[in-house]
């Protein structure tokens, strides 16, 4: 019996696990009877699988064998003790893991039976196939070593199985590369790759030798990435031998024989490091297991042992002390452990210090659990929007300063001299003896002060008093003109203070005014003109000056405010002062200190970026970012940013900052006694203003998450409509898109040869600048829709093509349900057309679509026994397309019948019948329901009537002939259509309804052939109503049903004829299927186009949808990557509990 050590040694580990948890439980009360056995059982089956194991390692098969077989029966005699009520429970974990390592021990005993009669895994190395042979020959034919995996056993004594698998598992591998490197790449797929000038172009191996030599360099390549990552890390030179097929050789049985091992690769990295420079052919070979036995089995004896750490109560240690995997994996990346090789890392991993605690590889991550490990988790982000809070709170305060346009700082409660930051709000050279001589009102001049007033808002005009005092600052501007609209405003208020006093000094006009308001009277008023444009010129120099000039009580409208047309000439300017640091304000000190906060952030994000620091080192910093990825991702950010710092600063910051200069700068006796806050004393009063500020700084640190889910919506559609994500939005859509799903599923699922062909050829005509032709010698792409006739008036019996369309028909992919689909469009078609019947098919299973829709959704694929066969798109395509033509071509018709009579009727005529096709060809889907019908109808009712009824062959070839002549309302009276395929369906209901598998005398059937008799019968007397225009086609159907011996007349009862014909088509499926097509054809509307369930369509738009994404295009299964990632031991146990 073959056992695997490490495994043995895993469930031994878990249960050692386990047990000491019990021990610690179970030592504090006493054990029952039954308990205490259970436990005696237990250490008595332990003796024997550990024995067993020993044995095992020493290749001592047979004492493995005796040791094996004493466990069964000790466990089989555990299992069958019998407990108590009280200590079911108790036992019951002990019991489980009694009966996991029962069927251990059984089913690798049954497994070793199997794999020694078994010679091979999956490959017969007795018989390889030939495309095998090349990567065999390199692997057994090394200079060095000769056979590889035989040399590598013998220096390291790896276990005879492990090779056999590991050996089986690299020559898959390499041949798949193989494959893959001889299967060239389709050029017709890559010419929309950018090639880069990095790109090397690879050519294709000259042979197999050099297949096989080019995939061991590349899995060489891709193997060793990591292992040259962390040589590179750690500063050292790999070391790699002369020979890379033994590199991978090595590595390989090394990986084969790691156990858990495998998820630290670091470790393997290291062991590979120390082995390989010792891999050289050896006469004193090692005995098989020595690896394991002296490399895996310490390495895990110190893992084992770390991880079975125990409190001093006999606890389970807490998890800051149990180093895991990851923590051991982390010793490997100091150059500490290079120090020791793969027989002495042991010692470095199982050292510890004075107080038992680890020396070299100690615990690295310890992870406390709380509430503050989430904030920590996003630390970067706060910063980011605090510093960036701190910048636009600098920036803002800067602003205000350099303009300040607000008027709440130029209030009376603000006291006279108000300065802050060095900022002066009022002139210190005011002089109030420079008077206004011109604010009395004088009709002579054109100056109506009382309306200059009235229309710059002063609510109490005083003549004589009222502009009496040139204003020097804003605060006796103001005081003047209050400038109410501009007050409440958030921004632009300079543009407005402008705008008020533009508006107003440029008024012009005629009014009323009081004759004599000296004498009383103040009813009399004269009509005089006013031109406000005179009025105090002085005072409204003085106004503008304040608004526009910089200074003490100024505003410096002239530089914050211009229009969009002025940036070039007026940014800089406003730039300038901006950050004029000898500006008598501090507000460039200001923004200087608080942007730096913001530059250090990002100084310390790029320089930990560059040297993975403390605050930023994470898994895949070093994968490769496209670079236009990048760019779309640095600009939606910069974006986002750049609204959410604008939405920050107009709609909050800056009003805040106006206020809260207001706030600290009020006399608290003014406002304190009608004040409701809750705190009436503070200093400045800071506290009020740290709550105002308190919800802004809120909802600044987490808008960006608000304008991110707006945003995300905005560029993710963008996005998804460029990917063609969610391309067919409705069921409408994808039926109107139908014909190209399957080309994207051959790109992007399937390789296709026929599309590849195809594709190949467009981009040679696009390369030559010629277009595409539409002869009939070109692509079948283009040919136009044919139907073979026989042409009715001149008796020729010679079928020949006839274009049913002209030279403006579509193609035979638009019209394959018609005609079918066969040759090379049927290879194209049919993987996607086999794909969505079994989609189809799974959703009936599943109950989601009925049988009815099946049928009308599926494909029509005729049998494999068929040497030319074909296959019909779905019905649902032209649903309620044939009451849409039906209604064109009577409306037609009519008007056809109406112009008879007309002096130009022949033109007028050729003109409604050209009108007619231009109407049925806008749609396709309308031409093929009309053909679709005709031509499923005139096929069942030929083979239905059988040859005893040939000479109905005329009027279908009449009936073609017309259509491919233009003279359908010419030679045919289509207002019967519609009665015509009434009885059609008819028919084919009746035909359907037909008994299988009964005899021919029963009732059922004659009632089933009576009525096909009755129904065939009524399409023939229509269809005489169509052609009734043509007499003799009209007397061939008149004497149809009348003709002896035949459908419907038989000298017999039985009406053998009649019976014949029916009983062989309803006995043919591929017959029946075309009845069925023909029914469907003729009775599906726009309402049966369709699942009836959203789940349907929404699992058939979702299909559908996910072939027009972005996607890499299909390629040859040969180019697939090899999905052989990791392979157990040859004869390794792989069972595994639902827990574990």
């Amino acid at each position: 019996m073959s056992q695997s050590l490490s495994t043995l040694q895993r469930r031994r580990t878990s249960l050692s696990k386990w047990l000491g948890v019990r021990v610690a439980m179970i030592s504090s009360a006493p054990l029952s009877p039954a308990l205490e056995a259970q436990k005696a059982i237990y250490d008595e089956a332990m003796v024997h699988v550990n024995a067993g194991v020993a044995a095992q390692s020493t290749n001592n098969q047979a004492d493995a064998e005796k040791a094996f077989t004493a466990a069964v029966v000790v466990l089989t005699k555990g299992l069958a003790l019998k407990f108590s009520h009280e200590d079911i429970d108790a036992s019951a974990r002990l019991t489980k893991k009694m009966g996991r390592y029962l069927d251990m021990i059984k089913g690798q005993h049954a497994k070793s039976l199997e794999s020694s009669s078994a010679k091979y895994n999956i490959l017969d190395f007795d018989n390889l196939p030939e495309r095998y042979k090349p990567i065999t020959k390199l692997l057994t034919t090394s200079p060095v070593h000769g056979d590889i995996f035989a040399s590598m056993q013998k220096i390291f004594g790896f276990q005879d199985t492990s090779v056999k698998n590991q050996k089986e598992h690299l020559l898959l591998l390499l041949t798949n590369y193989k494959e893959s490197l001889e299967t060239p790449v389709p050029e017709a797929y890559t010419e929309k790759v950018k090639k880069s000038a990095k790109d090397k172009v690879v050519e294709l191996p000259k042979d197999a030798d050099d297949a096989a030599a080019q995939a061991v360099t590349k899995l060489h390549l891709r193997l060793f990435d990591n292992y040259n990552k962390w040589c590179k890390y750690l500063k050292v030179s790999p070391s790699f031998s002369t020979e890379p097929l033994a590199d991978l050789v090595l590595f390989f049985l090394m990986w084969g024989e790691a156990g858990n091992f495998r998820q630290t690769p670091e470790l393997l990295c290291f062991l590979f490091h120390s082995l390989c420079a010792t891999a050289q052919p050896t006469d004193t070979p090692k005995e098989s297991g020595f690896y394991l036995t002296t490399v895996i089995r310490p390495i895990y004896v110190e893992v084992k042992k770390d991880n079975d750490k125990k409190t001093p109560l006999g606890q389970r240690a807490p998890h800051k002390e149990i180093r895991n995997y990851d923590d051991f994996n982390e010793f490997f990346w100091t150059k500490a452990c290079l120090k020791y090789d793969a027989y002495t890392i042991k010692e470095a991993l199982g050292a510890v210090d004075k107080k038992g605690n680890p020396k070299d590889a100690k615990k690295t991550f310890i992870e406390t659990r709380s509430w503050a490990r989430a904030l920590w988790s996003f630390r970067r982000i706060f910063l980011f929007n605090f510093t960036l809070f701190c910048a636009v709170v600098g920036f803002a305060l800067n602003m205000v300063l350099l303009c300040p346009e607000s008027p709440i700082m130029y209030g009376p409660d603000m006291g006279k001299e108000l300065a802050i930051f060095g900022k002066q709000y009022f002139n210190p050279r005011v002089d109030f003896g420079l008077s206004n001589g011109d604010n009395f009102p004088d009709l002579e001049s054109g100056c109506n002060l009382p309306k200059l007033a009235t229309c710059l808002g002063v609510t109490d005009f005083v003549p004589g008093v009222t502009f009496g005092i040139i204003p020097q600052d804003f605060k006796m501007l103001i005081a003047d003109v209050p400038f109410q609209p501009c007050v409440e405003m958030l921004s632009g208020r300079c543009t407005c203070y402008i705008e008020i006093l533009d508006r107003c000094f440029k008024q012009e006009g005629t009014g009323r005014a009081i004759v004599d308001s000296s004498s009383g009277d103040l009813r009399t008023f004269q009509k005089v003109k006013y031109d406000q444009r005179k009025c105090m010129p002085d005072w409204k120099k003085a106004a503008f000056k304040v608004i526009n000039n910089a200074g003490p009580g100024l505003l410096n409208c002239a530089v914050c405010t211009f229009p969009t047309s002025d940036i070039p000439t007026k940014l800089p300017a406003l730039l300038t002062q901006f950050i004029d640091f000898n500006r008598k304000d501090m507000g460039p000190l200001i923004f200087a200190g608080a942007s730096s906060l913001f530059v250090v952030f990002l100084l310390g994000e790029v320089s930990n970026r560059l040297f993975s620091g403390l605050f930023i080192g994470y898994v895949g910093r070093n994968l490769p970012v496209p670079f236009p990825a990048f760019v779309r991702y640095m600009c939606f950010w910069l974006f986002l940013f750049t609204v959410k710092i604008m939405f920050g600063y107009n709609f909050m910051v800056k009003n805040l900052v106006e206020t809260s200069l207001m706030i600290w700068m009020s006399d608290p006796l003014q406002y304190l006694k009608v004040s409701n806050f809750m705190i009436q004393a503070s200093y400045h009063n800071v506290v009020y203003i740290a709550f105002l500020w308190l919800p802004a700084f809120i909802v600044f640190m987490y808008d960006a998450q608000i304008f991110y889910a707006m945003f995300s919506v905005v560029f993710g559609s963008i996005r998804g409509f460029n990917l063609r994500i969610g391309e067919l939005r409705s069921f409408r859509i994808l039926r109107q898109s139908f014909k190209n799903i399957p080309k994207m599923f051959n790109k992007k699922l399937v390789e296709n040869t026929v599309e590849i062909a195809l594709h190949q050829q467009k981009v040679d005509e696009k390369k030559k600048g010629k277009k595409q032709q539409k002869s009939d010698g070109d692509d079948d792409d283009k040919k136009p829709l044919q139907i073979q006739t026989t042409t009715y008036n001149t008796g020729d019996a010679a079928a020949a093509p006839v274009p049913l369309l002209g030279h403006g028909g579509s193609s035979i992919r638009t019209f394959g349900s018609v005609s079918g689909i066969g040759g090379e469009e049927f290879d194209r078609v049919i993987p996607f057309a086999l794909a969505w019947n079994r989609c189809l098919r799974s959703m009936r299973d599943a109950d989601v679509i009925s049988n009815r829709e099946l049928s009308v959704l599926s494909y029509l694929i005729e049998s494999k026994d068929k040497a030319d066969r074909r296959l019909y798109t779905p019905v649902f395509l032209t649903a309620g397309k044939l009451d849409e033509s039906l209604e064109i071509i009577t409306d037609c018709g009519v008007v056809y019948d109406r112009l008879k009579s007309d002096k130009k009727k022949d033109a007028a005529l050729e003109k409604v019948e050209t009108s007619m096709r231009n109407r049925l060809k806008k749609d396709d889907l309308r031409v093929e329901a009309c053909l679709g019908s005709y031509k499923f109808t005139s096929r069942v009712v030929s083979q239905l009537l059988g040859d005893a009824h040939a000479d109905m062959d005329a009027c279908f070839e009449f009936i073609e002939e017309s259509v491919a002549n233009h003279t359908i309302l010419k030679a045919l009276n289509v207002a019967n259509l519609h009665a015509l395929r009434t009885a059609s369906a008819e028919m084919m209901k009746a035909i359907l309804d037909t008994p299988k598998g009964i005899k021919e005398d029963s009732i059922l059937f004659q009632r089933a052939l009576y009525r096909v008799t009755d129904t065939t019968e009524q399409v023939l007397n229509n269809l005489k109503k169509v052609l009734a225009k043509q007499e003799a086609l009209a007397k061939i159907i008149n004497d149809t049903p009348l003709k002896p011996n035949a459908f419907f007349i038989a000298p017999e009862s039985t009406h053998q004829y009649a019976t014949v014909q029916l009983q062989t088509l309803v006995s043919d499926p591929a017959s029946m299927a075309i009845v069925s097509r023909a029914y469907q054809v003729l009775t599906v509307d726009n309402f049966d186009a369709e699942p009836r369930s959203e789940e349907g369509q929404r699992r058939l738009r979702f299909f559908a949808n996910s072939l027009f994404m972005d996607m890499p295009l299909a390629q040859s299964v040969k180019r697939m990557h090899s999905l052989s990632i990791a392979t157990p031991y040859y004869s390794e146990i792989v069972l595994y509990s639902i827990k574990e």
